[in-house]
């Protein structure tokens, strides 16, 4: 079959279904209702005669043909990508789009380099034209959309690395261990056998893609006592909750501490340093509006308050 513009449309809305996981799910993703949504997608399986996907009561779930289906569909989403990318790589940085994730709060962190990155990139050149978008994800969702050239820099904490993408340390932030005031951990002060006596059996809570690092910190060895939070936001609501400790970045802890709501608990002790990265592909490497965005990154970066080493 030979595919036109609205099949190519309506592959797109079945993707993103997949990857949010059913119709409601990608509603806020396409900004489109959910009766719209399902209609493309009986489109879609009336035109490649194919059922793609159960949706009903029992939930979501592809079928082998839409699992086949999807898989092509990526493969054809990234090279449409490559595509756009070679062709921006030979017209310069004159046009094309700029895709950024960062993660959850950074912006808070006066280290951080990305909103005088943006204003001095924005400003207006001859001959510029570009479009940008700004998307907040987890550090492994990044990861997986640099891979898939869905976005082309991310900046965050990155633990473990990947083969096909090069990560630029841009600053470091400190993360202490806090508390809610009324949770015992608080109440015994500075007596460090009674606060390790309250910590072994206390509650913790961390983002996932920080738990192991932390918990080692913490010496726990066990899961059971471990929930895990999305974000920052849903993270501190858990600790402000009185019910658990967890570690997060100073600079959006502070104001809580300043209010009397979160104690910190044995700084001397309980405290990790994060290096916040950029990340791109290494196809990126070609392209200059990625590779000046980056170089500029780095440049603002370097005016922070404890900027990390920056290679390029």
């Amino acid at each position: 079959m030979n595919l036109n513009s609205g099949d190519l449309e309506r592959l797109r809305v079945f993707f993103a279904i997949v990857q949010a996981n059913g119709i409601a799910n990608a509603q806020g993703v396409l900004n489109k209702d959910a009766s719209t949504i399902s209609r493309a997608l009986t489109q879609l399986e009336e035109r490649l005669q194919l059922r793609l996907c159960e949706r009903g009561r029992q939930g979501f779930a592809l079928t082998p043909e839409g699992r086949a289906v999807h898989t092509r569909a990526r493969e054809l989403f990234m090279s449409l990508r490559g595509f756009e990318q070679t062709v921006e790589s030979v017209r310069g940085i004159g046009g094309g789009t700029l895709r950024l994730a960062i993660i959850d709060n950074i912006v808070a962190d006066n280290q951080c380099p990305l909103v005088a990155t943006l204003r001095d990139f924005m400003q207006p050149q001859a001959g510029r034209d570009i479009d940008y978008s700004l998307h907040v994800l987890t550090p492994q969702a990044m990861e997986k959309q640099l891979l898939d050239k869905r976005i082309d820099l991310a900046l965050g904490v990155f633990e473990s690395p990947h083969d096909l993408l090069e990560y630029t340390p841009l600053y470091s932030e400190t993360d202490y261990l806090y508390a809610a005031a009324r949770h015992p951990a608080c109440a015994v002060g500075d007596d460090a056998p009674a606060r390790a006596e309250v910590l072994a059996t206390a509650r913790f809570a961390s983002r996932s893609f920080l738990d192991d690092a932390e918990r080692a910190l913490l010496g726990l060895d066990i899961r059971t006592r471990v929930s895990h939070a999305s974000n920052l936001e849903a993270l501190l609501a858990l600790i402000l909750s009185g019910q658990y400790v967890g570690f997060m970045p100073t600079h959006y802890a502070q104001p809580w501490v300043e209010s009397g709501a979160l104690c910190r608990i044995d700084p001397a002790r309980y405290a990790r340093r994060s290096t916040l990265k950029a990340a791109i592909h290494r196809d990126s490497t070609s392209r200059a509006v990625v590779t000046e965005f980056l170089a500029l990154l780095c440049e603002r970066g370097a005016d922070t308050r404890e900027p990390a080493e920056c290679v390029m």
